[in-house]
């Protein structure tokens, strides 16, 4: 994936769009003023980006003509002097061209009943495919003006407040969205088409209030009236956990578009009135927009904790149980998901954006923080990370999040983020008991196990709470677990008759009472990580001793690889498969075994 080629010396400071859109001929045109500052003693050359579909017609600096060479996915000024330090520089770039979508659309012309439809998804580089700009979102402009131009019978939705709607008398007006707070390049967006408008209000106190504002499709209308209301409950949850919405003197709004949703600064583009993506999106106002992934590697910064937060939501609007369904759902998506969430593959946007990873994965460590944490504790580290006046309206890395927790709880946290953050696996538990009869002494041995063939580390320290009934007693307790074989004394007065594991699910885990080993049935495992692009791990059970074969098969039934061809006692088996020499594309996997054929679908990136 192709990273920002735009100077790090140079500070933007503001970003000016005053764009024409043509549906009709799928073309963009006009002039981007942005202003910034010199961050270094010395600089004369200025690398901003820009993809070359995008022909630059000329460049003014500082009022004086510039030259240029436009190159792929950038372009370079030969500045008329020699700029320094805290010397302030304004470029104007007349521009135009026919926008190539990249990514997860970049911009695209489209339409709906018939009526052209334009709208941007820049995340994570697609700004520089419509726009010249820096597209770093280290380097946030302090503020930025979009003016569109298009036919009067549109209507344009953009970021921050709507300054004017000026009628040019020629068939075509121009809107004027003026954005006062903070913003990232990938944050700015246009969405138009013939919306239909309507508000909602969220009163934040008893005498003041912000408008919500959704622009949807005239087909849409009826179902946007119905579920889009909804963002002013969440509005107030949110605001509750987090702070007051940190766009609080503008908006937030909804602009339709063909996709799920992404978190436009104050006007997310939506493309579903489903509750949980709405709920996502506006988490995304504080975790994202406010405070904004440094780096690519810390994504989970924003998708994490905007999954984690649609079940914060759930749990205030429906209660404890909705909770609990939403959060079991992301762990079992995120227990195959593989890989580290703080080193994600960040070769392609699909990789970067991998949902069992970065989504589910990263909403499940938060689930699981909460409980080490505890509960107070916690929601008092969500909010001090949102309210650090060193994040807000910035950038934050993961030991940013880390020191906020640490800070505020008073705990060493490094071995949960370096197992959680940047371990690859998840812990594989085997656990067993006895009871030991000694009168007013008598106690419970309770021993845990973890397998180290799933995980990296070796093995995880977690809080593991283990439940115990018997003799009309029903105890709870938290023990905490360090290390790989541990046997723990609690005491108990009766003979138990059950164990329960992690009662209230609070690990993402794999676990096993010890008396269901051998294993008592044929089961073949989701590989992890999938999709790949090197090795891979596919596991399997088997209860007798017998023959095994797997396979690797290609769509069309081909065999690409024997991995295992042997007699095997029974247990739990990992085998660990290199595509190296294997293309882009959908593989399926067979276990042959005590006459069970088992079969599973994987995925392999280039």
């Amino acid at each position: 994936m192709l990273e920002s080629a735009a100077s790090g010396w140079f500070d933007v400071t503001y970003y000016f769009l005053d764009l024409e859109v043509s549906p009709q001929s799928t073309s963009l045109k006009g002039r981007v003023r942005i202003v910034g500052t010199c961050r270094q003693d010395s600089a004369q050359l200025l690398t901003l980006d820009l993809t070359n579909t995008m022909r630059i017609d000329s460049v003014i600096v500082n009022s004086r003509a510039c030259a240029f060479i436009q190159n792929s996915f950038s372009f370079i000024l030969t500045l008329d002097r020699w700029y320094h330090l805290g010397e302030a520089i304004a470029v104007d770039v007349w521009y135009g061209g026919h926008p190539v979508a990249t990514g997860f659309g970049s911009f695209e012309f489209s339409s709906h009943s018939g009526v052209p439809w334009v709208y941007s998804l820049s995340e994570p580089f697609g700004a520089r495919d419509w726009w010249p700009c820096k597209n770093d979102q280290y380097d946030k402009a302090d503020s930025a003006d979009i003016v569109i131009t298009c036919d009067s019978i549109y209507k344009v939705g953009s970021q921050g407040s709507l300054v004017s709607v000026v009628n040019r008398g020629d068939g075509r007006s121009t809107y004027h969205w003026k954005e006062q707070y903070p913003i990232a390049s990938y944050l700015i967006s246009v969405d138009v088409t013939n919306f239909v408008e309507f508000s909602n209000w969220f009163h934040y106190t008893a005498t003041d209030s912000m408008e919500v504002l959704n622009y949807v499709l005239p087909e849409h209308y009826a179902d946007a009236v119905q579920s889009l209301p909804r963002a002013v409950d969440m509005l107030a949850i949110y605001s509750n956990l987090f702070g007051l919405y940190p766009f609080i003197k503008e908006k937030y709004g909804h602009a339709e578009f063909e996709g799920g949703g992404m978190e436009h600064q104050t006007m997310t583009s939506i493309g579903t009135f489903d509750e949980n993506v709405i709920a996502h999106e506006l988490a995304h106002q504080w975790f994202g927009d406010m405070i904004t992934c440094r780096t690519w590697s810390d994504l989970w910064l924003n998708e994490g904790f905007a999954q984690y937060s649609t079940g914060l939501y759930r749990e205030k609007k429906y209660g404890a149980a909705s909770y609990r369904d939403y959060i079991n759902l992301q762990m079992s998506i995120g227990v195959n998901a593989g890989g580290a969430i703080g080193a994600p593959d960040t070769s392609s946007s699909m990789t970067l954006f991998f949902s069992p990873l970065i989504y589910a994965k990263g909403a499940s460590v938060l689930h699981m923080l909460r409980h080490v944490l505890g509960d107070s504790i916690f929601f008092r580290s969500l909010y001090a990370y949102a309210n650090d006046p060193s994040l807000r309206y910035s950038t934050a890395a993961t030991k940013d999040f880390e020191r906020a927790c640490e800070t505020t709880s008073g705990k060493d946290l490094n071995y949960f983020f370096k197992e959680w953050i940047y371990g690859t696996g998840i812990p594989d538990y085997t656990y067993s008991w006895q009871w030991n009869s000694a009168g007013d002494s008598s106690a419970i041995l309770i021993t845990l196990e973890q397998s180290i063939v799933r995980s990296n580390p070796d093995f995880f320290t977690m809080p593991v709470d283990v439940r115990i009934i018997g003799g009309g007693k029903d105890t709870t307790v938290s023990l905490f677990n360090n290390a790989r074989v541990q046997t723990f004394s609690v005491r108990f007065p009766a003979k138990p008759t059950s164990l329960l594991f992690d009662p209230d699910g609070w690990i993402m885990n794999l676990s096993f009472p010890s008396s269901l080993f051998p294993p008592t049935e044929y089961f073949l495992e989701q590989n992890y990580p999938n999709p790949f692009n090197g090795t891979t791990t596919i596991r399997y059970r088997i209860p007798n001793t017998t023959q095994v074969l797997l396979k690797i098969y290609d769509v069309l039934g081909r065999e690409v690889v024997t991995l295992v061809n042997a007699r095997q006692s029974p247990g739990i088996y990992d085998c660990r498969w290199s595509a190296s020499s294997s293309t882009s594309g959908i593989y399926f996997y067979s276990l042959l075994a005590g006459g069970i054929y088992l079969q599973k679908k994987l995925v392999v990136l280039r």
